[in-house]
């Protein structure tokens, strides 16, 4: 009888489709891993939404840990039975492709010509009991650190690049619009970096949450927000200020809050076109930084070396074929996980 595992596949804005999948072989330099555990994040709802068009179908998921279980032909034994985090863009470099790209050549694999993104652009994701991924995007995980909070590694490097991009001095005033679920992650990598950081959110509770994971000040953005920032931040704007707020008017209220020769992060994939006064971009010297993915080992070794609220922070875990059901719930405050080791 053919081998076969669950899949949850999005066939259209909104609806999955449970699978039954035949196991495919693996390429030489794959791995195929067993998924333990996944979690909901940000971009996974505006795909089940419609919001972030990619092509369908698709299995979604690029948080995730798991077990690798069968190795490709060229991939050392060794990996068999570990614990891993994957990276999620799958380039030249990752397949050790002898022709590589020209993004390639230069090592700039996040950027590969020919690159597919797990669970997000033309790759199947973990919200399925096994995926397939390259052998070179594995990152062991340490026992110290649970399923529960390893399934933060993908987030957690993408928060510190923000940061790798523009470092942070100590002592500099760091502005973060929007407290969710990657937005808490840059207001840990701000305060590990020595930085004085305000945290910008409507929700009151993700605003607690921002204080639990190291903001100093967690305000309403219905506060007069620059003559509270000039109060805390000695009569100037703040020197960085982040947009993580997934929404197009979040590049527009950051540039009222930074200072001159001050640095607007963006970290926001929202779909639609943002309005931006470039004379105040111009006049003022404002740099804008952008970041997408980031270093897992950093990452790792972050999680490992900083203790975060996580267990407040996990609202529900569901079983994979609840998937529907997870997607609601992760609409609110909190992060929402996936078990597909358990399925009813």
């Amino acid at each position: 009888m053919e081998k076969q595992f669950t899949a949850m596949t999005l066939i259209a804005p909104r609806t999955f489709e449970v699978q039954k999948r035949a196991f495919q072989p693996l390429g030489p330099h794959e791995v195929r891993v067993r998924v333990h555990l996944a979690g909901v994040c940000g971009t996974d709802l505006a795909i089940f939404e419609g919001h972030y068009q990619v092509p369908l179908p698709l299995v979604l998921g690029h948080e995730f840990c798991g077990v690798v279980e069968e190795i490709g032909s060229e991939v050392p034994p060794s990996w068999l039975q570990r614990r891993v985090v994957v990276e999620i863009n799958n380039s030249c470099l990752a397949y050790e492709r002898e022709d590589l790209c020209p993004e390639c050549q230069h090592n700039r694999p996040h950027h590969c010509r020919e690159r597919t993104v797990i669970g997000i652009e033309r790759a199947d994701g973990a919200f399925a009991e096994v995926i397939s991924v390259p052998a070179q995007n594995l990152h062991p995980l340490p026992d110290s650190l649970s399923n529960e909070v390893a399934i933060f590694t993908e987030p957690m490097a993408a928060a510190l690049q923000t940061f790798v991009q523009r470092p942070i001095e100590h002592g500099e005033n760091v502005v973060v619009l929007g407290a969710g679920r990657l937005g808490l992650l840059i207001i840990a990598a701000a305060r590990a970096a020595g930085a004085q950081v305000i945290a910008v959110s409507r929700s009151e509770i993700r605003r607690k949450f921002a204080l639990q994971f190291g903001a100093h000040y967690a305000m309403s953005p219905s506060q007069d927000l620059p003559q509270h920032l000039r109060e805390i931040c000695g009569q100037q704007l703040a020197d960085v200020v982040v947009d993580a707020t997934g929404n197009p008017e979040g590049l527009s209220e950051a540039l009222a809050l930074v200072r001159p020769l001050g640095t607007i992060c963006v970290k926001t994939t929202v779909g639609q076109p943002s309005s931006l006064d470039l004379t105040k971009l111009v006049v003022d010297e404002i740099d804008i930084s952008s970041s997408r993915c980031g270093p897992f080992s950093q990452a790792i070794h972050f999680l490992e070396q900083h203790e975060l609220p996580f267990s407040q922070w996990i609202t529900e875990t569901y079983p994979l074929t609840q998937l529907v059901q997870a997607m609601s719930q992760a609409q609110q405050p909190g992060k929402v996980l996936i078990d597909p080791l358990h399925n009813t």
